[in-house]
Order: C-alpha cells, then sequence, then structure tokens
C-alpha cells in the first residue's frame, strides 16, 4: 500500500465526512425549525373531539400499577396516548385511554369515578413520587363525575353520595369545610393541585386549568388547557425558555381505584413548549429509584401505531445513520485512494 496515497485520501475523507454532518445538520435544523412543530396552532383545542387533534403527533405511555406508597394497587390502564398542542397564549394537552366501564356516578358507598392526572414541572426532570421537598410538582386532575356524575340518566341526582335531612355542618363537613372534592357540582372540570410527595396534595388557591372528557368507543379522551402566564406558586412553568416534564396517572371506577391506587406511568415526556413536540428524556430510572428519571419515555406514535425509540438498546434511526456514514467513509476513501494513484503500487 502507498503510505503517502493513503495519508492523503483519509485526510480527503475526513473533509468529505465533516462536509456531510454539516450538511445533515443544516437539513435538520430546516426541517425541526420549519414544518415539523405541526402542533402549534393560531387556536388550540379546548375539547377532545376537535378536528385539529387529528393531525398532532402522539407519544404512548406504559402504564403499570402504583407500587411506590401504600395504599398500592391499581394497573387495570396498560397504556395511554398524549398529544400536545401549543400557541403563544395556551398550552393544551389531550390524554386518550382504553377504558370499556364509564364509571360517573358515585351515588353509593362502593362507586368510585374514572378519573385522571397530568403531573408537570418546568425545568429538572422531578421525582416520580409527586415531587419532593423543594421540587414540588403541578397536578392537573379530571374526574368523570364532576363533569357527568348529575347526568346518569337515572334520574335527578345532586351529587351527594347520602342525602340526610340535617344541615351540611353536621352530615357533610367537607362541604361546610369548603373542600374543593366534597362539592355536588363543579364549573370547573379540571381542578388545579400542588405537591411534594405522596401524602402532600393541595389543592392549589389559583385555578387555571380547563378540563373536558368525551367517552370513545374503546375508552375515553380528555383535553386539559392552560394559558402560558400565571401567578401560581407551584404551576407548571409553560413559557418558552424551560422544558416541561409531564407524566399522567389514571382511575378506573369500576376496578375500585381510587387515591393511591391507580395506573401510572413511571417514565416522562419532554414537552418543547415552544414548538409542542414531546420527546423522551435520555436518561433515567424505573419505579424503584425514585428519581423519576426515564430512558424512555414513550414511544412514539402518529397515532395508535408506529413507534419510536424504545427503552431497550438505540432506536433504529441510529443505526442507519451509522451504516450511513460507515459507507461514505469507505467509498470516500477508496475513490480518494485509486485518483491519487495507491491502486497497483
Amino acid at each position: 500500500m502507498d503510505r503517502s496515497a493513503a495519508t492523503r485520501a483519509t485526510a480527503i475523507t475526513v473533509c468529505v465526512v465533516v462536509l456531510l454532518l454539516v450538511v445533515q445538520t443544516a437539513i435538520g435544523s430546516a426541517l425541526v425549525r420549519g414544518t415539523q412543530p405541526m402542533a402549534v396552532r393560531d387556536e388550540v383545542a379546548t375539547e377532545p373531539t376537535a378536528a385539529a387533534w387529528g393531525d398532532v403527533p402522539a407519544r404512548s405511555l406504559e402504564l403499570s400499577a402504583q407500587q411506590m406508597a401504600q395504599p398500592y394497587g391499581g394497573g387495570s390502564v396498560s397504556g395511554m396516548e398524549v398529544q400536545a398542542m401549543t400557541n403563544e397564549t395556551h398550552v393544551a394537552f389531550r390524554l386518550s385511554w382504553n377504558d370499556p366501564t364509564r364509571d360517573a356516578n358515585i351515588s353509593a358507598p362502593t362507586a368510585y369515578s374514572d378519573a385522571v392526572a397530568l403531573m408537570l414541572h418546568g425545568g429538572e426532570q422531578p421525582p416520580i413520587t409527586m415531587g419532593a421537598m423543594g421540587t414540588p410538582v403541578n397536578i392537573w386532575y379530571w374526574r368523570a363525575s364532576w363533569q357527568f356524575g348529575n347526568h346518569t340518566g337515572t334520574g335527578d341526582w345532586t351529587g351527594d353520595m347520602y342525602s340526610y335531612p340535617h344541615p351540611n355542618e353536621t352530615t357533610k363537613p367537607g362541604l361546610a369545610a369548603g373542600n374543593p372534592l366534597s362539592k355536588s357540582e363543579y364549573e370547573r372540570f379540571g381542578q388545579n393541585y400542588y405537591a411534594k410527595g405522596y401524602g402532600s396534595l393541595s389543592h392549589a388557591p389559583t385555578q387555571n386549568v380547563e378540563a373536558h372528557g368525551t367517552r370513545t368507543a374503546d375508552g375515553w379522551q380528555v383535553t386539559f388547557v392552560r394559558e402560558r402566564t400565571t401567578n401560581g406558586t407551584y404551576d407548571a412553568a409553560l413559557d418558552e425558555s424551560q422544558q416541561l416534564y409531564v407524566t399522567v396517572a389514571v382511575w378506573n371506577g369500576s376496578a375500585d381505584e381510587a387515591n393511591g391506587q391507580k395506573s401510572l406511568s413511571y417514565r416522562y415526556l419532554a414537552l418543547d413548549t415552544e414548538t409542542g413536540e414531546l420527546s423522551s428524556p435520555e436518561s433515567g430510572s424505573g419505579p424503584d429509584s425514585g428519581s423519576g428519571s426515564s430512558s424512555g419515555g414513550g414511544d412514539a406514535t402518529g397515532g395508535s401505531g408506529g413507534s419510536g425509540g424504545g427503552s431497550g438498546g438505540l432506536p433504529s434511526v441510529f443505526w442507519d445513520s451509522l451504516g450511513t456514514v460507515v459507507a461514505v467513509v469507505v467509498v470516500s476513501w477508496l475513490v480518494a485512494y485509486r485518483s491519487l494513484g495507491g491502486e497497483g503500487r
């Protein structure tokens, strides 16, 4: 082998690879900044059935039973699709999951409502355990009974679990004390909460979250909408300067799921609040760590099918790109070596 020709061929190959990477980066940036953020809208969709959700990319999160704090349980719902939509003033999410039963009537002591919660935190990724001291999280919560409880089709139910002919102070202490979970009717179906770990859930003084649910053929779809600007102490920062971490929990009333007994994701999704793009954080752990990190926060889908990078191994796009680079290196070096007269010496 002609060492001189080989050295010069190697230098030319390096230049070719660098040029290829520069061009690829430029094209990728143009795509991301141009047509990729499909979820940015003039107006965000507040209803789950809005046609605008049809072309918004979705991410799938696997759900498991809650195993970190008593009461343990749940796990009847195995997955959820998450979509996000943004504009200059609002951010909206749509959550979709399968649930064969419609549980919205809690007029009996053993009846529990279907429900869903979205946990959010801006900046650093928070612990999955509903935050922690020094790392509060914002929780948006919807219950089917709040929206549909007094429209069950079985009569005029007032929303009361028990009915007594006595003053509220005697028979309904929660309602008398102003407990937001004790109301018989709700004007807002989405409630805003804060938490600093399990057992610390508190009702936020500022109620600025809107939520609407609808029953589908297979389960539920629920939207959460909030303005970007807010004055709540621990409200999630929805400005464009921070990455937003989101995850979900869901309760199946017919499976007797309530409180800590729920299906939840031990993974986070990261929302780019400027583009509305959901992605999977790069590093993380499962339910035993309590750190809330994720190695594969959910598979990317364009609806109910499709997949992106999973939690096991590197995504296929990485190997495709690596194969392309290797092929370019080999071909470039051989062409340069032969052109420099290295062949046959």
